[in-house]
């Protein structure tokens, strides 16, 4: 009976040391981690040493943020985007990374708990107050440059290293656009080139998808309104209502871009709109589904125009683009939309 209870003694020991052991171990780690997390490098100097040189050797710069994921690679041609069949990439975007990376500088270390990386925008990717992170790569495909910027307070911004805790406090230059990571893939495409000036407008030849075909002209620069030419019998509801659909091309910018050899619907409407100077662009509307798309055709009536002719084409040529449906209302509204039949065509038998 004795011995039982002496091994019994020894059991209970045993199991008391061993739960000490791992208590005292998990102690020890909780102290690591917090002195981790209270110690505090100490950095200065730019944030990405080797930015530039780097940036000469990349082919790939992929881009993440709270609203998609997309790469830009660099072509012979210049940088463009795979996802959009390789559409150019507006030069000053990349210009604007280029400075804000450039600029960051070490202001100093702040915290390392991962529990508080949401309040400086630095969590991980697809979750709330997620981080907008870029990555450089060469043409074997290796990760030249890492990084996950947050929130900008003042002059600093936050940011850390991908698989690290430790977040960091940087510098940056006041010009530079610390906006531009959080922004969509359209956004960094150049698909505003086709700004004619509403005041250099001088006739628009429109082909609604339901309706009469009708033209509008406007006399000279100096007058206020476009005059609706044809057909006849159509009266303006008012003086200017011609006057929206005139000027849809003065400044367009588009959705989003494609191959027109993908777009496997049928041209539903026209928009041609010519200038005082003699530049002449017609946008065939393609119905795509519920979307709708344009393709542009461009000439030059005067040698005038010869220049932004050339550059509009050069620009456009062999492409797509969607059209938001605020400038589709605009550019082909039905002509029942602006003018009304004559009384007397209206009561005609």
């Amino acid at each position: 009976m004795s011995q039982r209870l002496d091994q019994q003694r020894l059991k209970h020991l045993v199991l008391t040391a061993a739960s000490a052991v791992v208590m005292l171990a998990g102690a020890v780690t909780l102290s690591v981690m917090d002195v981790r997390q209270a110690w505090t490098p100490d950095v200065s100097g730019p944030v990405l040493t080797d930015w530039s040189a780097n940036v000469q050797a990349a082919r790939e710069i992929e881009i993440v943020n709270a609203q998609e994921r997309f790469v830009i690679t660099r072509s012979p041609s210049g940088w463009t985007m795979p996802s959009r069949d390789g559409f150019a990439v507006r030069p000053e975007r990349l210009a604007a990374l280029d400075n804000l990376l450039m600029s960051l500088e070490y202001e100093g270390a702040r915290t390392a708990d991962p529990g508080k990386h949401d309040r400086l925008s630095l969590a991980e990717e697809g979750q709330e107050n997620g981080a907008n992170r870029v990555i450089l790569r060469d043409a074997d495909g290796q990760v030249l440059e890492d990084i996950l910027l947050g929130a900008t307070r003042g002059d600093t911004l936050y940011l850390r290293f991908p698989g690290e805790a430790r977040t960091y406090a940087a510098r940056f230059d006041a010009d530079v656009d610390t906006g531009l990571l959080a922004q969509p893939a359209d956004e960094w495409l150049a698909l505003d080139f086709l700004s004619l000036g509403r005041n250099e407008i001088a006739a628009a030849e429109i082909r609604p998808e339901a309706g009469p075909q009708y033209r509008l002209v406007r006399a000279a620069q100096s007058s206020r309104n476009f005059s609706l030419r044809e057909p006849t019998g159509w009266q303006p509801i008012t003086a200017g209502a011609g006057n929206g659909p005139a000027t849809a091309l003065g400044r367009l910018r588009f959705r989003d871009v494609r191959r027109e050899e993908r777009l496997t619907g049928s041209v539903v409407a026209f928009h041609t709109a010519e200038t005082f100077d003699g530049l002449r662009v017609t946008l065939d509307i393609i119905a795509q589904g519920e979307t709708r798309w344009a393709r542009i055709r461009t000439e030059a009536i005067t040698d005038d125009a010869e220049a932004e002719a050339a550059r509009i084409i050069n620009a456009s040529q062999g492409w797509a683009f969607l059209l938001s449906d605020l400038a589709v209302d605009r550019m082909i509204r039905p002509l029942d939309q602006i003018a009304n039949p004559r009384a007397a065509e209206a009561d005609a038998p």
